[in-house]
């Protein structure tokens, strides 16, 4: 009985990944009989660079511009993987700074594997370089297989009704906090409405953060995004603390407020033109300047998402065009990078490891002319990833699943009838790896079972077998000695690391407020020190979910107060950028931002600070309650989580 029970749940979970996956196989086998058939098997690897393209990015919203950058970028990738097996010295060159830079360049806390889809196109299509009679032909077959992709994405999100138009989204998201405004104005659920009000914040600073470039040129959309991040954020912190919630719920008016903030979102989503916008505007200038709610975090939070409003009502949802290079920030661009640089990043200590992993496999590989030595640097790259524990998970898993995927090629390559049916079994390994997650034992069964049938073309089936396992026993000694010795990024570390950048953050954003009473700042640098702390907080959270359970209870509230934190932050700058504090309250508030600039890092001599000289007003209640959480952190001494 339970066997039979185990085995309807296997055919079950069989059924939903090869649903899953099915858009995904079809993709590669398309494109692997027509550029069999069109260039020949010497260029079938292409085809993996493309359909890895295709599985990360097929439930993703695709722009135009992205299309056109994706088949660019795989275009001079496919030229630097050529470069690089012109001689040693570009070898090792190539494969050091290619890597780097993509993992600087796609790599955040939000998409710590951004880098994968390009990495994989540079790292395979130099696994066997072309000679330069064949270059054409091979930048021919990455150009016909980028037209494929972009193909099958479009097909793909018409199918799936995948959106890429950011008022769709903008749409979608208003109405469901419209409908959750009013939900919790009826006594809802305020514990489910926080979860999801805290996803689509996470989800509108993810599609900002995801619009970075190199430069960071005027980008409108960008701070769109971030703006209705804040709305949402706004709404997520109001009901977090539960209780302040409770209080919030207390206060007369409470349902009246929510259904007002409920109505005022259903029409900024309904006003196309800027004549509604104007018109929607005033309206809730007005209600800006007769609120009649009492001082609590209930007129903080109807106050702050009336300015958010305010200022989406002002703003315009398409993107500037023709920026001219006068325009780069470029101080703010070499600030940037040097960030990205520091030791302390995540960024850095991924894109070292990986540079040098891929230098070493890559300058053998060249070096070393032995038969299918390209799978040394293929398995190191595949091992590496931009944890300690999981490449070290899978330094245990693959080779366990290679070992099986030998056996299993070594008990039914004899009785396949010659070249069809290599080619045959070949496809139906690559589709079933495809439903196999990645990193599990499971999944390198099927990868190995299909090079190794595809090897057997140019040598025998025994030889191939234990070619793959030594070269394998190569990479996990390679990596194993890079992760352990080469800045290492273990999860415990990684998290103490990213609980100071939190405290940095909040140092950094005094020092901007300090500069916002000055003069006038950018907004666009408050959203982006918005989004920098929910990411790497996001990822803090994550963290926290997986200690034992004493651990995470000795954690998650302290995370949960440093959110509050910077949360009180934000508004209180929300209140000096709408004029909200008089030229006499500027010397208090900014004697205050200095004293909190050098101590927030090191949470000192906090408890002689308050928010002297200032009326009690918003401005004094979010500073109070910044101060108040802030010493509420000063006794605690952590206790070291797991390393």
């Amino acid at each position: 009985m339970h066997a039979l029970s185990g085995a309807k749940e296997f055919g079950a979970l069989f059924l939903r990944r090869w649903r899953n996956a099915f858009s995904t196989i079809l993709f590669y086998i398309v494109q692997f009989l027509l550029v069999v058939w069109i260039f020949g098997t010497s260029y079938a690897m292409v085809v993996s660079c493309s359909t890895t393209m295709f599985q990360l990015r097929r439930k993703e919203p695709n722009r135009m511009e992205d299309y056109v950058a994706t088949c660019a970028m795989s275009l001079l990738l496919c030229l630097l993987a050529f470069a690089a097996g012109l001689n040693v010295w570009l070898c090792a060159a190539l494969n050091f700074a290619v890597p780097f830079f993509l993992v600087l360049w796609r790599c955040s806390q939000f998409t710590p594997k951004g880098h994968l889809g390009y990495a994989m196109t540079f790292v395979f299509l130099e696994l066997r370089p072309p000679t330069l009679e064949q270059l054409p032909t091979q930048l021919a077959a990455v150009a016909f297989c980028c037209v494929l992709l972009v193909a099958a994405l479009i097909i793909n999100a018409r199918v799936q009704h995948i959106s890429s138009d950011p008022a769709e989204q903008i749409t979608r998201s208003l109405l469901r906090l419209a409908q959750l405004l009013d939900d919790l104005a009826a006594g809802g659920d305020a514990r489910a409405a926080g979860r999801e009000l805290y996803e689509l914040t996470r989800g509108f600073h993810r599609m900002g953060y995801d619009r970075r470039h190199l430069l960071e040129l005027p980008d409108r959309q960008k701070r769109f995004y971030h703006l209705f991040a804040l709305l949402f954020q706004r709404a997520s912190y109001l009901i977090t603390d539960q209780e302040a919630w409770k209080r919030a719920r207390e206060t007369p008016g409470f349902s009246q407020t929510m259904h007002t903030l409920a109505k005022l979102v259903r029409q900024l989503q309904q006003a196309e033109d800027p004549a509604s916008r104007q018109q929607l505007s005033g309206k809730i200038q007005a209600l800006l300047d007769h609120t009649d709610l009492p001082q609590g975090r209930l007129r903080i939070f109807y106050r702050s998402v009336l300015h958010t409003l305010l200022i989406l009502c002002r703003e315009s949802l398409h993107p500037r065009h023709g920026v001219s290079w006068h325009q780069v920030p470029w101080s703010a661009v070499w600030q940037d990078l040097l960030h990205r640089l520091s030791p302390k990043r995540f960024e850095l200590r991924f894109a070292l490891r990986l540079a040098v992993v891929m230098t070493v496999s890559c300058t053998i590989s060249y070096l070393w002319e032995f038969e299918h030595t390209y799978w040394f640097p293929l398995h190191a790259y595949l091992l590496l990833q931009p944890s300690y524990e999981e490449s070290a998970h899978r330094m245990v898993t693959r080779p366990v699943g290679t070992a099986i995927g030998c056996v299993l090629v070594h008990l039914v390559y004899p009785y396949l009838p010659g070249l069809p049916g290599v080619f045959l079994f070949s496809l139906v390994m690559i589709s079933l790896m495809y439903c196999c997650t990645p990193g599990t034992w499971v999944h390198p069964i099927f990868s190995t079972a299909f090079a190794l049938t595809m090897a057997t073309l140019t040598v025998r089936e025994t030889e191939a077998i234990w070619l793959r396992l030594l070269y394998l026993a190569m990479a996990v000694a390679l990596v194993l000695v890079v992760n352990r010795f080469l800045l290492p990024n273990r999860r415990g570390p990684q998290f103490r690391r990213n609980l100071q950048e939190l405290y940095q953050l909040q140092s950094t954003y005094w020092g901007v407020i300090r500069r916002s009473l000055r003069q006038p700042v950018d907004p666009a640098l408050f959203s982006e020190l918005l989004s920098q702390f929910h990411m790497v907080y996001h990822e803090a959270a994550q963290y926290i979910d997986q200690l034992p359970p004493e651990q995470a209870a000795f954690y998650r509230p302290r995370l949960v107060v440093l959110w509050n934190m910077f949360s009180e932050l934000e508004q209180a700058e929300s209140l000096i950028q709408t004029g909200a504090v008089t030229p006499a309250e500027v010397p208090p508030l900014d004697n205050l931002a200095a004293a909190l600039e050098t101590r927030i890092c090191s949470l000192r001599d906090l408890e002689t600070l308050r928010p002297e000289g200032l009326p009690q007003d918003e401005l004094y209640y979010v500073l109070n309650r910044y101060l108040e959480n802030a010493r509420a952190l000063c006794p605690i001494q952590p206790a070291a989580p797991a390393p």
